[in-house]
């Protein structure tokens, strides 16, 4: 079996974006002269995204919930009635 041009770590950290410009350019080359590396490329951009969207996070909400346990209710306690 022929060892591959590009190692499994660098192409998850090209996919991330984590390589410098110069080891990006070097792994592009790579593709140019191989389609089937493009091919892992792509598919490993498009399980990215995937997990991306299966993993969203929502906002947060604009203001906290109220405490119910808090001042809010107390009113209705018979020791609290006037």
């Amino acid at each position: 079996m022929a060892e591959r041009p590009v190692s499994e770590e660098m192409l998850n950290a090209f996919v991330d974006r984590q390589l410098a410009p110069e080891d990006r350019l070097r792994i592009l080359r790579t593709v140019a002269a191989d389609g089937g590396l493009g091919q892992e490329i792509c598919e490993r951009h498009r399980v990215k995204e995937l997990l991306n969207l299966a993993y969203v996070h929502h906002a947060p909400p604009l203001r906290p919930a109220r405490d119910c346990r808090a001042r809010f209710w107390r009113w209705w306690r018979p020791e609290h009635r006037h």
